[in-house]
């Protein structure tokens, strides 16, 4: 192996595997794994392990892993769980990098197995081996010629795929066997105890065979991790996903807002958005994708140029394409001219083209509207739709040739050009030589008009990928203000809670870099007079604090606009009132009074700490009604400008920010800066479990933060 491989390409191109568990029963596992490791034509040495037997398929077996005499890179275990810990440190002994588990039955059915599984871990601990599984279904990998999953036929390609199920990896060979694609690596990754997931796709990120990853998950774990690797994983190659379980069923309850939106497949979405993932609904969705991308050149833009012989289909191709996101740009009045000669009079040329009534009959004219489109730095990409490569059943048998040469020119205007060119025809089907053509020179055909625009959207999504610059964290963590949350959190959890009073939750934000509204704590009714007078401004906003009470407006415990002294005793009364109707007098701390903040819109920042993707912040609309508008976007931390600007601009109320019907702009820099300091403050205290910000009023410059949540983790015993 060389000395900058990946640790784990030995793995993936071993020298000697060992089948622990060897069977040639037909239809065990075993049998169908080793009979394909045989078929597939491994050329390394194979040992076959199985105590009762002397020999399997016309060769020597072993009764154990310690009996063969010679090396191996790698084991396949298919035995009971109580009998794997030691087959793994057997195959340790013998020299494996890996131990490919393809057992069943042991951490996702309940303790016992969890027990067996933590074994295995001891041994990879103390060996250093890799485990791959358990209850996986196996692994492929054409240089090395290995073929553990028991799939005859695989075919070497530029496809790889990481999957937790055994079934989608049975899909997606028939689709690739079906349209004669082959892969580079196959991985089923079952419980993935020890190479955790985002191993494997930093492994395949630096594999030179791979072209395309395909993913499948059904549970994400480490998902802060994954983002990570996958965001410089895109910069050098596409990485698709098939994530299940986009229902709702999932939401988890809490305490803050934040917790409320944070709905486990919206982060998902946000998470994927953030690390360039390409994020599809089903398996031959998948596919299309990927062969798009290893048959089109990646464009510059997402630009693109709609043609086609008829206004309907046209018409379906820009909406969809805009659906998708990509612009359709008006060609130049000097290309529009050059474009109407090939057409008939009054047909329009400035985008999408309509060519109906000459290309039917003469196909070439197609291929000279291609190649001028191609040449206009406008477009970025090219979208033919209708009947190509079917018009020879439609006007005549003579027509097919010319489509064949149509086919054969447009193939070259793509290498010329390198601008990726799609065709969208009901004939995608048939077996004519035009739609093959088409194929053969490297142009994607397509059944669907919408799944046509899907994959230009995904190729211009991954021209932005490759774009993506190195990013850095805007703010380092703050050692003086560490060792003042440490100070404060100790204190909160001495008194037997974990949510911060607002009060600390200020002095908390302020230490991080927030600019926080002044504010007094009042204890009495008295005091509260002297402190507003000492204040020296009204009108005055008074809220109630207390540990007891966390929806201070839904209990009465705030009152907005106190205009003087008078209001302000009273709102002290009222207030107290409404407290000790849910709370204790000795739970209820005071009166907190701060200066009204000038209007804003409002905006909710927060954070809760997800236990697949860790500390998530959430940025939308605000106010009371946020749970109901639910307008919100997900950025894990740490985020970067980009994730920022993303997070801020994809909400739906993003033109209220910019202003809309007259009022002025907000200060959206001063809102990314406030989310760039939230990750600063999550990721430098991880005993953080949620933040609600909520409202915060964006002015046109600056920013008011009016109510203020942070909820740790239970007190950990000492």
């Amino acid at each position: 192996m060389q000395a900058n491989a990946h640790p784990l390409s030995a793995i993936f191109n071993p020298g000697g595997i060992a089948v622990v568990g060897a069977s040639e029963v037909p239809g065990k596992a075993a049998e169908r794994r080793t009979r394909s490791l045989f078929q597939g034509g491994y050329s390394g040495d194979i040992y076959l392990i199985n105590p009762k037997r002397d020999r399997l398929f016309d060769q020597k077996a072993y009764p154990s892993l310690d009996k063969i005499d010679g090396k191996i890179d790698l084991a396949m275990i298919v035995i009971p769980g109580r009998f794997i810990p030691d087959a793994v440190a057997q195959a340790a002994a013998k020299g494996a990098k890996g131990a490919v588990i393809i057992t069943a039955g042991l951490g996702e059915t309940g303790p016992e197995g969890k027990a067996i599984e933590a074994k295995i871990m001891e041994v990879a601990e103390e060996t250093g081996i890799n485990i791959i599984g358990p209850n996986c279904s196996g692994m492929f990998s054409a240089t090395g010629r290995m073929n553990l999953l028991g799939i005859p036929g695989l075919q070497k390609g530029k496809l790889s795929v990481l999957a937790q199920s055994g079934n989608i990896i049975d899909s997606l060979s028939h689709f690739a066997h079906s349209r004669g694609r082959g892969f580079s690596r196959i991985i089923s990754s079952g419980n993935a105890i020890g190479v955790r997931f985002h191993d494997y796709i930093d492994y395949l990120a630096s594999d030179d065979d791979t072209d395309v990853i395909m993913l499948y998950l059904e549970s994400i774990k480490f998902g802060d991790e994954m983002v990570k690797v996958c965001r410089r994983a895109v910069k050098k190659k596409p990485i698709i996903a098939l994530k299940v379980g986009r229902s709702t069923a999932g939401q988890r309850a809490s305490a803050s807002h934040t917790g409320a939106l944070a709905a486990d497949d919206a982060i998902v979405e946000d998470a994927f958005k953030q690390a360039g993932i390409l994020r599809v609904n089903n398996v031959d969705e998948m596919f299309d994708l990927a062969e798009c991308f290893l048959d089109a050149p990646v464009p510059r833009g997402n630009r693109v140029c709609i043609l086609s012989e008829g206004g309907g289909d046209n018409s379906v191709a820009a909406d969809n394409a805009e659906r998708w996101g990509l612009e359709v740009p008006v060609l130049s009045e000097e290309r529009q001219e050059q474009i109407k000669t090939y057409l008939l009079a009054g047909m329009p040329a400035h985008n999408p083209i309509d060519y109906g009534g000459t290309a039917e009959e003469n196909p070439d004219m197609i291929a000279k509207c291609v190649d001028l489109v191609m040449q206009d730095d406008s477009v970025d990409s090219v979208y033919i739709t209708g009947f190509f490569g079917g018009f020879k059943d439609i006007i005549a048998e003579h027509v097919g040739e010319l489509e064949t040469k149509a086919s054969e020119d447009m193939a070259a205007m793509v290498k010329k050009y390198q601008k990726p060119l799609l065709v969208h025809t009901s004939f995608a089907r048939q077996d004519y030589e035009a739609v093959k053509a088409l194929r053969k020179g490297g142009i994607p055909v397509l059944e669907s008009s919408d799944r046509t625009a899907q994959c230009l959207s995904a190729l211009a999504h991954q021209a932005a990928n490759r774009c993506k610059k190195e990013a850095e964290v805007k703010y380092s963590p703050n050692p003086g203000a560490g060792k003042k949350a440490k100070e404060l959190f100790a204190q909160v959890w001495a008194e037997g809670r974990n949510n911060l009073l607002e009060p600390e939750a200020h002095e908390l934000l302020k230490a991080y870099g927030f600019v926080m509204p002044p504010f007094a704590l009042a204890g009495t009714k008295e005091e509260a007079l002297s402190l507003a007078e000492k204040m020296g401004s009204y009108p005055l906003a008074a809220k109630i604090v207390s540990p007891a009470i966390i929806h201070k407006s839904d209990s009465g415990g705030v009152l907005l606009n106190l205009k003087d002294a008078q209001e302000t005793a009273k709102a002290f009364d009222s207030i107290l009132e409404a407290a000790l109707k849910v709370a204790d007098r000795n739970q209820i701390k005071g009166v907190m009074l701060s200066p009204m903040a000038e209007s804003g819109q409002e905006c909710i920042f927060g954070m809760i700490k997800d236990a697949n993707f860790g500390p998530v912040l959430m940025f939308g609309l605000g106010g009371v009604y946020v749970e109901v508008l639910k307008d919100v976007s997900f950025g894990v931390a740490p985020v970067y400008d980009e994730d920022v600007s993303r997070m801020v601009r994809s909400i739906k109320g993003y033109p209220l920010l910019k202003g809309v019907r007259g009022q002025a702009a907000k200060d959206v820099a001063a809102v990314e800066d406030l989310l760039h300091r939230l990750s600063a403050l999550v990721l430098d205290n991880p005993e953080i479990k949620e933040i609600d910000l909520n409202p915060v009023l964006v002015h046109t410059s600056g920013m008011s933060i009016v109510d203020a949540r942070i909820i740790l983790d239970e007190a950990k015993e000492s």
